[in-house]
């Protein structure tokens, strides 16, 4: 792994750090608007609140961490320079003014015209679209056509659909241009976000580092074909009928292609983890192994979110909900926490050392961070998406409380290790 990031083609750490500094605040920014909208989570999630705290996780937290660490890894998984890192620090400050113009505009929403909205969205469109740019003429550049690159070009494409459609839903709020329910609307631009943009993303990303991490070869690779196919084809079914044709076994067809998809990038984990040579996991690897474990407890609440059978009627809205949750601050949030030790030490290392190492005594990258902090986090995180899913499914307001009070303490202890490796000094010791 160290030589994969220690690569000739990385950028800038300049380019890089300020997208984990921002993920890191928005990420206790988020669970501290969670706490005070907790029993937001018992109603409806067409709610203002719950749509401003999404977006804080989605784009502030989630999408910033994982553009950086992009910026830091398509070197690695393409093996060529990133195309334009002042194209990167210009995507940064639009995404990060567009984010916080339209989440705080989104807290108060009253579902007609917003221009704090259609500001933060304009802005978050045209980030996209540098940041797709860049990406795309970055891949442009490689002879390495694999399917790893593959997966994280659909998934651009996929991301710039998905807030494409959430520009147009902001403005059929204020001109009602478009007929049909902003319910089927919502679950299209979720879902687009989620399974085309997040879920392949992270196979794309995941396929090419889990063996290194875990150091495995000779990995059943049609595997991820089958993944690639399966995931896409279903995904544009799926989109399709939520707005054209919305009947329930349309939808179980499509999303039934989806989960057949990520049962194969599950198996191909399954096996990377069986014969792997490094036996004992790091903290970031426990954390990867649970996203994994709660992206498969999640197919469960989505196909159940998707079918709205008529004998769960009652708690459909819940379950739709802790669908949510379990896919944004469980999968996803439990990958991120997890990588961002494995990518983070590593970048700050090599600024500060590559160049000392045979000169001085220099750390390990794993010395950069505190591992008792990180292990911490690792518990209580477990603690709060088991009370959030507990509290939402029963709907107990106090549980939903308690849970985002521990997320917050999960929030701070993250962000302590965050600005930790961050602000890192170097050590003068000669060997």
């Amino acid at each position: 792994m160290q030589a994969g990031l220690s690569t000739k083609n990385a950028p800038s750490p300049n380019v890089v750090l300020p997208h984990y500094a921002f993920g890191a605040v928005s990420f206790l920014t988020a669970a501290i608007l969670l706490f005070f909208a907790a029993s937001e989570l018992t109603g409806h999630y067409l709610s203002p609140k719950l749509l401003s705290i999404t977006h804080v996780l989605v784009l502030g937290w989630i999408t910033m961490v994982i553009f950086g660490a992009l910026y830091q890894l398509i070197p690695v998984v393409m093996e060529v320079k990133l195309y334009s890192e002042k194209l990167a620090i210009i995507t940064f400050f639009m995404f990060g003014l567009g984010l916080i113009t339209l989440s705080a505009s989104m807290w108060s929403f009253n579902f007609g015209r917003s221009i704090g909205l259609e500001i933060g969205g304009y802005l978050i469109l045209v980030s996209m679209l540098l940041f797709a740019i860049n990406t795309i003429l970055s891949a442009a550049q490689t002879k390495r056509k694999t399917i790893e690159n593959t997966f994280i070009i659909t998934a651009v494409f996929w991301l710039l659909l998905t807030v494409t459609i959430g520009i147009i839903m902001v403005l059929n709020f204020a001109f009602h241009f478009i007929s049909g329910s902003h319910l089927q609307l919502l679950k299209m631009h979720a879902h687009l976000g989620i399974v085309g943009w997040f879920l392949l993303l992270v196979i794309g990303v995941a396929s090419k580092l889990m063996p290194m991490f875990l150091i495995v070869h000779k990995l059943p690779r049609k595997l991820l074909n089958y993944t690639y196919y399966l995931i896409n084809a279903g995904l544009l079914l799926l989109a399709i009928g939520y707005y054209f044709y919305n009947h329930i076994w349309y939808l179980a067809l499509s999303s039934s292609l989806i989960v057949a998809g990520i049962v194969f990038f599950l198996r191909f984990n399954y096996i990377a983890f069986s014969k792997r040579i490094r036996k004992k996991l790091d903290v970031g690897m426990k954390l990867s192994a649970t996203g994994f474990i709660l992206l498969a407890i999640s197919i469960v609440f989505g196909i159940f979110s998707i079918l709205s059978l008529d004998f769960l009627t009652t708690i459909q809205t819940r379950i739709e909900i802790a669908y949510g949750v379990l896919i944004v601050l469980g999968f996803l949030t439990s990958l991120v926490l997890g990588q961002t030790y494995k990518t983070l030490p590593f970048i700050i290392w090599l600024k500060k050392y590559q160049s000392k190492v045979g000169k001085i005594k220099v750390p390990l990258p794993m010395e950069l961070y505190s591992d008792k902090i990180a292990h911490y986090h690792f518990y209580t995180f477990i603690i709060s998406i088991l009370l959030l899913i507990s509290g939402i499914l029963i709907a107990q307001s106090l549980l939903i409380k308690i849970g985002a009070i521990i997320l917050v303490i999960t929030a701070l202890l993250y962000n302590y290790n965050v600005f930790k490796i961050i602000f890192h000094k170097e050590t003068e010791n000669e060997s």
